[in-house]
This record gives C-alpha cells, structure tokens and sequence, in this order.
C-alpha cells in the first residue's frame, strides 16, 4: 500500500473520531450546556435581574448572546466597576459575548464541529510531520 494512501486513510480516521467524540457521543453538547451554565452563573454575580445568556445550538458554537433590560453603564461597567458582559468574558472557553439587541460588530466564531475538525486535523498533520522527521525512512547502505 502507497505511503500516502496510509496517510489519507489515517487522516480521514482521524476525522471520523473526532466527529463520532463532537456528535454522536454528546461531548459537543455537553461543553456548550457547561459553557452556558457557566455564563449564567456569572450573570447571577452581577445582581441583576431579568438578564438571560444564550450559547448556539443549532450549530453548536460559543458565542455568548446576553438579553434583557439593562442600560450601558450596566452591560458594560463604568472605570474599574465591571458590568454583565465583563463577568460573561471571565468565563473560559467562550468566543465572543454580545447582546441580542445591539448589532453583532466582532466577527462570529466558527461552529463548534469545524473548530474540533480543524483542531484535529492540525494535530494529525503535526504529528504526521514530526514522525517522518524523526522516524522517517531509513537511508540506505550501498548501491542497489
């Protein structure tokens, strides 16, 4: 078999893995649902009430939509005083933090799968490399 046909099928394994670990097996979801639990958690810090965060489900991704009633001073915080959105981006993990009523001016993170997607691959591809570098073929010894 053709070294590179090896490295496709590897590759293309690889994938599979990571998509059956994001998916079917529910670790996708089930870092969005803490994410979002986490989020929710800083917003109760803030005192104030009738304030909602929301992570995307459809696609999973981790940007972080804040709704409700709140003026600017308390979504943004005023000099050293942090505001709703302040506590929201101390959680680890989360893309972007926005609010469903103001135009989303940052740009929106990739879904959740293409990131695990690409993450994967990049690895595989370094390790592919850093195989062949260090293990790679023997030279050899006399003329054949």
């Amino acid at each position: 078999m053709p070294p590179i046909l090896k490295a496709t099928i590897g590759f293309l394994a690889t994938l599979a893995a990571a998509w059956i670990w994001h998916g079917p097996l529910g670790h996708g979801e089930a870092l969005v649902d803490r994410l979002e639990g986490e989020a929710r958690a800083a917003v109760a810090r803030s005192w104030l009430t009738g304030i909602s965060v929301s992570l995307g489900h459809d696609p999973l991704d981790r940007n972080a939509t804040l709704s409700g009633k709140a003026n600017d001073i308390q979504r943004e915080g005023l000099g050293s005083g942090p505001g709703i959105s302040d506590y929201v981006r101390e959680v680890e993990g989360l893309a972007s933090v926005r609010w469903a009523d103001e135009p989303s001016l940052e740009r929106r993170a990739l879904p959740l799968l293409a990131e695990t997607m690409i993450l994967t691959a990049l690895a595989y591809l370094i390790g592919l490399g850093l195989g062949a570098l260090l293990w790679g073929r023997r030279r050899r010894e006399g003329f054949d």
